[in-house]
């Protein structure tokens, strides 16, 4: 009976990783301490259907060719425009039929790349937003 007990006991320890070993550090790389899914210092946040606004400024994004994200800035129509410094993501500017007060642009990758948006702002100097198409 006792012998029963402790094959259970040594089984459970198994199971359960209670069998002494050392706990494995994470793998590198892997680590998201913002939950912002970005995979490492530094690493480039996947931007693929984001929305991003002028609040976004130091955003660092990564987008693969034919991806696209969303730019929306609360600007009035005429005014100023955000700006591409780089040819791998392209600015297109959407139409707002609905008038709802924010001016729409899709981001989409095209090339291989690095690409700078600086978006207006009305409250400041203008928001840059990085993107990497690899």
């Amino acid at each position: 009976m006792a012998d029963r007990r402790l094959v259970c006991l040594a089984a459970l320890a198994l199971f359960t990783g209670c069998g002494g070993g050392r706990a494995r550090p994470p793998a590198k790389g892997t680590h998201d301490p913002g939950g912002t899914g970005a995979t490492g210092a530094g690493a480039p946040t996947p931007a693929q259907g984001r929305a991003l606004t002028g609040a976004d400024d130091g955003f660092v994004g990564r987008l693969t060719v034919g991806q696209t994200a969303r730019l929306l800035l609360p600007l009035p129509e005429g005014g100023p425009e955000p700006t591409a410094q780089g040819d791998s993501v392209l600015l297109i500017r959407i139409s707002n039929v609905t008038g709802t007060g924010h001016r729409e642009w899709e981001l989409r990758a095209v090339r291989e790349g690095t690409t700078r948006i600086s978006a207006p702002r009305a409250d400041g100097p203008p928001a840059t937003l990085t993107f990497t198409v690899p």
